[in-house]
């Protein structure tokens, strides 16, 4: 696996979902907010995003989330994951903003195995802490809050921040840290965008066979863009 390190993170996984995503490309403006959110307000949990790319839009959560067997973040990466077919998936690491670009690193992962790496080593929620519409908060415990989560709304309006706790928050964090210090290891490679033909896509092959079906007038042959690294 390759890690690029150093890149404007929203022009290369830009890049990568117009190349590998036909269809809900606005998904993507999703993502940017949460990378210049990161970049801004820098911590060491929202500076580490999962992101990936499939033929129908792009999903980017916290890694921390995914880590915690009750959050979305969880559920859907294992989802996603679960697709053999067009997903191109990559760890996120937010380091900055530098002449207004959104600078970090891109971790390359194999979206199976990483999938079964995070189903593996989560952890189930012990508490959670809320904040609400009408600017309290709390935290409870997990069990507690899957009860009564309804009237907590009812009670302070819609849940604006949630957060998932583990019983053990050093254990998470050592997963974590492993994860992290395996993707240190991978082959350091540089991220371009070039032009190559590749497989075109339903619309431009429905296209060629109305082009073929008129007597005496060529179709015109069409490139793609191609992701190319190394």
């Amino acid at each position: 696996m390759r890690k690029y390190e150093h890149v404007d993170v929203i022009a290369s996984l830009g890049a990568v979902m117009e190349i590998n995503t036909e269809h809900y490309k606005s998904d993507f403006q999703y993502d940017r907010e949460m990378f210049q959110k990161a970049a801004q307000h820098p911590d060491a949990e929202n500076t580490r995003l999962l992101w990936l790319s499939r033929s129908s839009g792009t999903e980017c959560f916290y890694e921390r989330d995914a880590y915690l067997n009750e959050s979305y973040a969880h559920h859907s990466w294992l989802y996603h994951t679960e697709s053999r077919d067009g997903i191109l998936a990559y760890a996120v690491e937010i380091t900055g903003m530098e002449g207004g670009r959104v600078m970090g690193n891109l971790y390359e992962l194999d979206a199976q195995q990483h999938a079964a790496k995070v189903e593996r080593d989560s952890l189930p929620a012990a508490f959670v802490t809320l904040k609400f519409e009408d600017g309290a908060w709390g935290r409870y415990p997990y069990e507690e809050y899957d009860k009564r989560k309804y009237s907590l709304i009812d009670l302070h309006g819609k849940i604006l921040d949630k957060r998932l706790e583990p019983q053990d928050e050093a254990v998470l964090q050592a997963r974590l840290h492993e994860a992290r210090r395996e993707r240190e290891k991978y082959r350091p490679a540089v991220f371009k965008v070039g032009v190559h033909s590749r497989k075109p896509s339903i619309r431009r092959e429905l296209a060629a066979g109305k082009a073929k079906a008129v007597p005496k007038k060529a179709a015109a042959k069409t490139k793609n863009n191609e992701l190319e690294v190394g």
